[in-house]
């Protein structure tokens, strides 16, 4: 098996929540999902929906195929809380195939305690746009 292309725009841009759930991934920077947007859904968790107008910012992570498999059981693929898909990423003007955890629940809810905390920490330790990052913490509200 082969490495994965990962997108994370969740919790997994926490670094160190990536460093225990998956110890081999590399970060390789950031990438635009464009036509789709974040949100916090009734769960009290990050996922995105279709919205031709929006982009979604997120750090791209290379996975050992042990990796992906700890990832998947933590976001409950099996149990259908996150389905798995490859979508159309861009970094630095060039589209690569990625993968994306995806929850099918789209009403927006409140993030769980400390939930946000870690994906903002991820945000601002990548370096993704200030306003982008602003409109993260708008979920705090």
């Amino acid at each position: 098996m082969s490495n994965t292309i990962y997108f994370a725009y969740g919790s997994n841009l926490d670094p160190r929540q990536m460093a225990l759930r998956c110890p081999n991934s590399q970060a390789k920077g950031i990438a635009i999902l464009k036509g789709w947007h974040f949100l916090i859904n009734q769960r009290g968790y990050a996922t995105i929906d279709e919205a031709p107008a929006s982009e979604v910012y997120g750090q791209i992570w290379i996975l050992t195929p042990e990796d992906e498999a700890a990832l998947d059981e933590y976001e409950s693929v099996d149990e259908g809380n996150y389905r798995k898909e490859i979508l159309k990423v861009y970094q630095d003007d060039v589209q690569l195939d990625s993968m994306v955890y995806i929850d099918h629940r789209l009403k927006p809810g409140t993030p769980h305690p400390d939930y946000l905390k870690g994906i903002l920490h991820g945000a601002a330790h990548f370096g993704l746009p200030i306003d982008y990052q602003e409109e993260l913490a708008r979920w705090a509200d």
